[in-house]
């Protein structure tokens, strides 16, 4: 494949194994029970590789270095980390460690080197638990070598590397989810509930007794990957395992190129001996590639064909999509540099991150990212508002019910996305969700979201917040809406006998946490129709108010609006959506009636009547950003300077002294 080919795969991160080798005996693992190594061999990536990798590539900026061994059994392991550190190069052990056994300088060698991230499988809560699959393993050493990373990352006052406890879920486990994520949290871990790998490349372990259990504590309103597969057409971590190919590609310790992490039988040519670039664009890889997306049968000396997941997609035909092997923007080893001095400390870390998204909104405008390490956080923040488009006020009109996608099973609408003056990120789009589907598995993100529910019946499932009866389900009606914080989980199905239509709002913004930030909230609207009694004029009441993670404030209320009645154009202080539930209103120039769709932008004028006969409901999300001082002093300043430009007196007193 040639240079400027679009299928040309040249990717800023990949993964090189620095093990095949580990001291558990985990009953499901092929590395376990000897399969790895019969067809990879037995060993560890030694440095003079892992650093012809470096010198050679320049175009790599961040590797993974997991993947079917213990990274921590690898004697140059400090060696590799420094060498990294010193070249730019981001390093990741997020596949997954069992930190057993690690010499406490490798341990300060993670945090000293900025190793950027470090999974711990770790599936139990206590001793007897935990070794019941991690055999061999000793629980309390683990939970001592997360205590010294914490005590090295205090002592440096930084954040990295950051940690997560990977539980895998097995029947004889199942009970001890939520202790485990509580020692998480204290450890200052984030915490993931993973299924286990079945029969992918052994028998089961440890197979469901307990569905109803198991269900509530995967969160995915499922007990096994086949349950998956049947709810959301696709199998579990697909996306995950083979965008890898594109995005990510696995090579061995002997530099081996394996395309994914779960092929291990065979492989596509060898990096290290016929360059990395030449290797991962070599005809055997691509034409896997070609594979993967249904546009080439199968072929028996391509690894992807002895695959149980590619077999399941040739089964049902549901192949890769473009947009799942889609690559983000690589950071560029510059960038690296910059984090590697700058991102010891949380404060700064913040900064770092913001520029981390300035350089993907700016991708090609170089003059913008050379000019990166001169700018402070306000400058940079507003540079990158420049690149989006700026929110407008306007009125959004809809029709429900709105058309499917009887392929898809759910269609988007976009409503307006773009940056506001105090909020990084808004958007608004309504969907439609076909009965018996689900737009995505239950994930999380660092966007806040308000739901609301216009039309059909949905059942809203919660990994993070089980109801009442245990289970992590709950219905939402016509009216009803959800508020979702960052990163909480969460999706959605439609239970009803029809399509469901509704409404979704997306923001994010510089996250700042709060001792009293709002939590999830199940709130609902239909009371307020119902409710006959309405005073004259305009009256608001107040639904919930509070900071987020990522706002000042949010603040939701209903108002109703009797005929004839109104107020004057006004300004605020924050951007305002409303969604017109009955009758209707005039504002903006236009006449606005049910389910229409009203955006404020902060600071434009605007004002509202009621028009018609009868009184008008409408519901209403007040989104406050946090003052950014920097950007609006430099906004009064500069409109300060056009309006003494612009005045004529200025002008002739100027002339006059000329004259």
């Amino acid at each position: 494949m040639k240079r400027g080919d679009s299928r040309l795969v040249r990717p800023g991160k990949i993964r090189l194994d620095a093990s095949t080798a580990c001291q558990l005996a985990c009953p499901s693992c092929p590395t376990a029970n000897g399969a790895t190594g019969q067809s990879l061999g037995v060993g560890f990536l030694r440095f003079r590789d892992f650093k012809k990798i470096i010198d050679d590539h320049p175009w790599v900026s961040a590797i993974e270095l997991a993947n079917w061994g213990e990274i921590f059994l690898n004697p140059e392991l400090t060696e590799m980390m420094r060498y990294a550190h010193t070249r730019s190069v981001a390093l990741y052990a997020s596949t997954g460690a069992n930190l057993n056994r690690v010499d406490p300088s490798v341990l300060e060698a993670l945090v000293k080197y900025r190793l950027r991230s470090l999974t711990c499988s770790i599936d139990g809560a206590c001793q007897e638990t935990y070794s019941l699959y991690r055999v061999k393993g000793d629980f309390r050493q683990v939970i001592e070598n997360v205590k010294a990373i914490n005590r090295f990352k205090a002592q440096v006052r930084s954040s990295y590397p950051r940690l997560k406890w990977q539980f895998i879920l097995f029947d004889h486990n199942a009970r001890e989810i939520d202790a485990a994520r509580g020692m998480a949290e204290q450890l200052g871990m984030a915490f993931a509930v993973k299924l286990s790998w079945e029969d992918l490349y052994t028998t089961p372990f440890s197979p469901v007794t307990d569905s109803r259990l198991i269900r509530q504590r995967t969160g995915l309103g499922v007990v096994t990957r086949e349950e998956f597969r049947d709810k959301f057409g696709r199998d579990y971590f697909r996306e995950n395992q083979c965008a890898k190919m594109w995005v990510s590609p696995q090579v061995n310790y002997d530099g081996r190129v394996l395309g994914c992490c779960v092929n291990f039988w065979d492989d596509y040519g060898n990096a290290f001996q016929e360059g990395l670039e030449n290797s991962l664009n070599s005809e055997k890889i691509d034409y896997a590639r070609q594979m993967l997306l249904g546009k080439k049968e199968s072929r028996a000396d391509i690894p992807c064909t002895r695959c149980k997941i590619y077999q399941r997609m040739k089964e049902t035909g549901a192949w890769m999509a473009e947009e799942e092997i889609r690559k983000e923007p690589a950071k560029s080893r510059a960038l690296v540099s910059l984090e590697n001095r700058m991102l010891a400390h949380g404060a700064t870390s913040r900064i770092l991150d913001l520029w981390s998204d300035v350089k993907h909104a700016s991708a090609g405008d170089d003059a913008l990212q050379q000019a990166a390490p001169t700018y402070t956080t306000g400058l940079i923040s507003e540079f990158r508002r420049r690149k989006m488009p700026r929110l407008e006020s306007r009125v959004h009109p809809l029709s429900l019910p709105l058309g499917s996608d009887d392929e898809k099973g759910w269609k988007p609408y976009p409503q307006f996305k773009g940056v506001a003056r105090r909020i990084r990120h808004l958007s608004c789009h309504v969907s439609v969700l076909n009965q018996d589907h689900t737009p995505h598995p239950p994930h999380r993100h660092k966007e806040e979201e308000i739901l609301m529910l216009l039309s059909g019946e949905v059942e809203i499932t919660l990994p993070d917040q089980p109801s009442s009866d245990g289970t992590c389900a709950r219905r939402l009606n016509p009216g009803d809406f959800v508020y979702y914080p960052a990163y909480f989980g969460h999706t959605l199905t439609c239970v009803g006998d029809q399509a469901a239509n509704y409404l979704m709002f997306k923001w994010h913004d510089e996250e700042k946490r709060c001792n009293d930030e709002l939590p999830f909230g199940h709130f609902s609207v239909r009371d307020f129709l119902r409710d006959e009694r309405v005073r004259q004029g305009f009256v608001p009441r107040k639904v919930f108010e509070g900071p987020t993670r990522c706002l000042q404030r949010l603040q939701c209320h209903t108002s109703t609006l009797t005929p004839g009645a109104g107020y004057p154009p006004h300004r605020d202080p924050y951007d305002v959506a409303i969604l017109v539930l009955e009758g209707e209103v005039e504002t903006l120039g236009r006449r606005v009636g049910p389910h229409d769709l009203i955006f404020y932008a902060v600071g434009e004028p605007h004002g509202m009547v009621n028009p018609g006969e009868v009184t008008a409901k409408y519901v209403v999300f007040e989104f406050q950003g946090r003052p950014n001082h920097f950007v609006d002093g430099l906004l009064v300043a500069t409109a300060d300077a056009f309006r003494k430009v612009r005045d004529p007196q200025r002008w002739r007193g100027l002339l006059d002294k000329l004259g």
